[in-house]
C-alpha cells in the first residue's frame, strides 16, 4: 500500500467518525461548549474550564470554520488509535485492520459523537491510549514517541477530570510496580521505573504548563477557580454537606446555614438562575467563593464520619458511571449555544440556527435505536474481552492493554462519579475503548480459519 493510499484510507475513516456532525448539518454542541469558544477567542481565562481547548477551537478553526475542528478531532484520536495497531497487534496487516476497525466503532459506538461535537471529550480517550503507548509500547521509533509525548501533554491539559485521570492512573501503576510478585509481570509487558518517571514528568510539565499559560493570559497561576466549588456541590448530591451543616449550624454564624434549602442537587447548586442557585446567590465562581469552599469541604472531608460516608457514596457511584454511556444529542440549553456561538462564526449564523439538534429533529426512536446497537456491541466487546483474559494463547501484551483500559475506564468513572455526578457523556466517551482488545481477539481467531499463505499474497498485491 502507498503513502498515498493510506492517506486516502486515513481521510476516509476520519470523515466516517464526523458522521454525526455531517447528519446533524452541523457539529453538535453542548451547554458548556459557549464557554470554551468565548474564552478561546476574547484570550481570557473562565472560572470553571482550562482555556487550552478554548484556544484548540479558535486556532485549529482559522477563526473561521468549526468544521476544521471536528476533522482534527477526527485525526487526532484517528492518529492514536492506529499507533495502538501497530505496536500492539503485531500485525502485517494492521493498517488495514485499523481502518476496518475505525469504520465499525465509528459507526456502532459513541465515538463519532464525541468527534462530532465541540467539547474536549474527544481527549479523554487520547489521554489513556498515550498514556498506555508510553507505558507499555516496546521498541517504539523516536517519532511516535514524539507524537505520543506532544499527545499526552495536550490532552492532559484540555480539561480538568485529565489532570486527576492521569494521577489516578499513574498511582495505580506505581502501586502495582512496587509490589514484588508483580514487578515480574509488569517488566516482561514493558513497565519500569524510567517509564513511569518519563510519565510522571510529563504530567507535572502538563499542569505547570496549563498553569503557565493561565497566568500569561491574566489569570492566576493555577488551573480553574472552580474545583472545590464542583467538589462542594458533589457533597450536596450526596446529601453529606446537609447533613454536616445541620449538625454545626446551631454552633456557627455562617449565613450558609441560613439557606440550607437553597443547596439542593449540583445542577441546581452551580447553574441555576439568582432565584434558585446558593452559589449564583454568593457571586458564582469568585476567589472568595473558591477559598470559603476550600475551607468548607476541608472541615467536612476531614472528618472521618462524613469521610466514609463520601467514600462509600463515590464507590455507589462510580458503578453507575461505569454502565452509564447513553448518547443523548437534545437539551434546553442549546439554542442558547447556537446564538453565541453565532457571534463568533457568524457566517455559520442559519447553520447552527438550523441544525437539526437545534430544531430537534432527532425522534427519540433513532437515539434509542443508536443506543441499542451500542449497547449490543459494547456487550459482544465485553464477553469477548473476558474470554481474552482466560486464554492463554493470547500475547501478554494484548492481556496487560485490556487490564489497563479496564482500570482506566473504572478510574475514570471514580472521578468523575465522585467530583461531578453520573452524567451520560462522561462514560460515553471512553466506553467504546473495550472494543479495541476485544478486536484484536477477534482478529487472533479469525486469522487461524484463514489460509495465512493465500492472505499473505493477497495482501503483497494490495501493498
Amino acid at each position: 500500500m502507498t503513502i498515498l493510499q493510506k492517506i486516502l484510507y486515513l481521510i476516509f475513516a476520519v470523515l466516517i467518525l464526523c458522521i454525526p456532525a455531517f447528519h446533524n448539518g452541523f457539529p453538535l454542541l453542548f451547554p458548556d461548549t459557549v464557554g470554551y469558544v468565548s474564552t478561546g477567542f476574547r484570550g481570557v481565562v473562565g472560572a470553571a474550564r482550562l482555556w487550552l481547548y478554548g484556544g484548540f477551537l479558535r486556532h485549529v478553526s482559522l477563526c473561521e470554520t468549526v468544521w476544521l475542528v471536528i476533522f482534527v478531532q477526527g485525526l487526532i484520536i484517528s492518529g492514536v488509535v492506529y499507533l495502538m495497531f501497530k505496536y500492539f497487534m503485531k500485525s502485517k496487516y494492521s493498517y488495514h485492520l485499523f481502518i476496518i476497525y475505525l469504520l465499525i466503532v465509528g459507526t456502532t459506538t459513541a465515538i463519532s459523537f464525541h468527534v462530532s461535537m465541540l467539547m474536549p471529550d474527544i481527549f479523554t480517550p487520547v489521554v489513556i491510549l498515550s498514556f498506555a503507548l508510553l507505558l507499555l509500547a516496546k521498541n517504539m521509533s523516536t517519532r511516535d514517541r514524539l507524537i505520543t509525548i506532544c499527545l499526552f501533554l495536550t490532552a492532559v491539559g484540555m480539561h480538568n477530570s485529565h489532570i486527576v485521570l492521569s494521577v489516578g492512573l499513574l498511582l495505580s501503576v506505581a502501586a502495582i510496580y512496587s509490589l514484588k510478585k508483580w514487578r515480574l509481570s509488569c517488566n516482561n509487558l514493558g513497565v519500569n521505573l524510567k517509564k513511569i518517571g518519563l510519565i510522571g514528568a510529563l504530567i507535572f510539565c502538563s499542569h505547570i504548563g496549563v498553569c503557565t499559560l493561565h497566568y500569561s493570559l491574566g489569570g492566576d497561576f493555577s488551573t480553574t477557580r472552580g474545583s472545590r466549588i464542583f467538589l462542594f456541590a458533589r457533597l450536596c448530591d450526596f446529601g453529606i454537606a446537609q447533613s454536616y451543616l445541620q449538625e454545626n449550624c446551631p454552633s456557627s454564624q455562617d449565613s450558609i446555614c441560613n439557606d440550607l434549602s437553597m443547596l439542593g442537587t449540583s445542577p441546581t447548586f452551580l447553574w441555576g438562575n439568582k432565584s434558585q442557585s446558593y452559589l449564583n446567590k454568593t457571586g458564582g465562581f469568585s476567589k472568595e467563593n473558591e477559598i470559603y469552599y476550600k475551607k468548607l469541604t476541608t472541615d467536612i472531608l476531614t472528618r472521618p464520619k462524613y469521610l466514609k460516608k463520601y467514600i462509600i457514596k463515590s464507590m455507589e457511584a462510580m458503578f453507575m458511571q461505569f454502565f452509564t454511556f447513553q448518547i443523548r444529542t437534545k437539551g434546553d440549553s442549546y439554542g442558547i449555544q447556537s446564538a453565541w456561538i453565532s457571534i463568533y462564526y457568524n457566517t455559520y449564523n442559519l447553520a447552527s440556527k438550523n441544525s437539526r439538534q437545534m430544531k430537534k429533529k432527532d425522534s427519540s426512536t433513532a437515539i434509542e435505536r443508536a443506543n441499542a446497537i451500542q449497547f449490543f456491541v459494547l456487550g459482544i466487546a465485553g464477553l469477548f474481552f473476558l474470554i481474552l483474559l482466560w486464554d492463554d494463547k493470547i500475547l501478554q501484551s494484548q492481556k496487560g492493554i485490556a487490564l489497563f483500559i479496564l482500570v482506566a475506564l473504572f478510574i475514570n468513572a471514580f472521578i468523575v462519579g465522585a467530583t461531578s455526578g453520573v452524567y451520560d457523556r462522561y462514560q460515553s466517551r471512553v466506553a467504546w475503548l473495550i472494543t479495541l482488545p476485544a478486536f484484536w481477539y477477534i482478529w487472533s481467531k479469525v486469522e487461524t480459519f484463514i489460509p495465512i499463505k493465500n492472505l499473505r499474497k493477497d495482501s503483497s498485491k494490495i501493498d
